[in-house]
């Protein structure tokens, strides 16, 4: 099972949990929450959904942080918890722990949600020649309208403030049919709940008039998936063939619809589904850059 860890950057300390696999290391996986959760999130205590379980069982190193402002950092200076801010430490705390642990190898960033949306601003900047690929899954492309879901999800936005109406609104935006998760899924979700940071919230409101500029600007393979019953933001093909055609100048980036699942996907039936085909994703990034000829390998993480 995963063990606690705590990474020190920038002068803060981040918690989270790791996973090890038995033997050496393929890579290292960084697992980015979502807005208003931890990183407890990737590790489901439900048989067959701990990403980070998996990933260590297929031989990576998987990291899942408590992002800036969560955790550890909770009190951290607000004008610090700004995505942009957010990307520094947490390159910061690649590079701590790598020299913390002799490690070398490739770094890959999986992300849900707003977590999904660091990762690939990430992804964009020059320091992202660094990683080797990036999996995203819940990336708010569109909302049906401007303050929908996430604003619903993070503020009063309910008629009743109760909280037994603040989690049947959690409910209905996170995950979907009944019959697409495990009933055990919402106590681990009740657990893993926390305070998103205001900064963060007007980043993910924001999130979709980036698009245009930060995918194609990308520097590594992407695999941008969107779950089918996605009622937080817009979902489905059309949505998906947009993303695609900005992501065109990246080879080895795909886009998916995920089947049978609600927003949160690592907690419903599918999980391991998904996270296999996130693994499946960095697996193919490390054979390019091992047996690809150099041109096709650095064609698939340069412009």
């Amino acid at each position: 099972r995963a063990q606690p860890v705590v990474v020190g950057t920038g002068g803060i300390r981040l918690s989270g949990l790791i996973s090890r696999p038995a033997g050496a290391a393929r890579g290292l996986i960084v697992a980015l929450h979502g807005g208003g959760y931890c990183a407890g999130y990737w590790d489901s205590p439900v048989e067959g959904q701990s990403f980070l379980d998996l990933a260590a069982q297929l031989g990576f190193v998987a990291l899942a942080l408590d992002r800036p402002g969560y955790g550890a950092s909770y009190d951290l200076d607000p004008r610090r918890l700004h995505l942009v801010g957010q990307a520094e430490l947490l390159f910061g705390a690649i590079e701590a722990w790598s020299a913390a642990n002799a490690f070398t190898g490739p770094v890959f960033l999986i992300g849900h949600s707003v977590g999904g949306i660091l990762a690939l601003m990430m992804a964009a900047e020059p320091r992202g020649e660094r990683l080797s690929g990036v999996d995203v899954l819940g990336v708010p492309f569109r909302y049906p309208k401007a303050d929908a879901g996430l604003a619903l999800l993070t503020r009063d936005g309910a008629d009743d403030p109760s909280p037994t109406s603040k989690e049947d609104l959690r409910r209905r935006l996170l995950f979907g049919p009944d019959w697409s998760f495990p009933p055990e899924a919402l106590d681990h979700h009740t657990a893993c709940v926390r305070a998103m940071p205001d900064a963060e919230f007007q980043d993910g409101i924001a999130a979709p008039s980036i698009w245009p500029q930060v995918l194609p600007a990308v520097r590594v393979p992407v695999q941008f998936t969107l779950a089918e019953f996605e009622t937080m933001q817009c979902t489905g093909w059309p949505i998906l063939d947009e993303v695609r055609a900005l992501l065109a100048r990246r080879l080895g980036s795909s886009v998916h619809l995920q089947r049978g699942s609600g927003h949160n996907a690592s907690l419903h039936h599918i999980a391991r589904a998904y996270h296999l085909r996130a693994i499946a994703h960095f697996e193919e990034c490390l054979a390019l850059e091992r047996f690809a000829p150099p041109s096709r390998a650095s064609s698939a993480r340069n412009p």
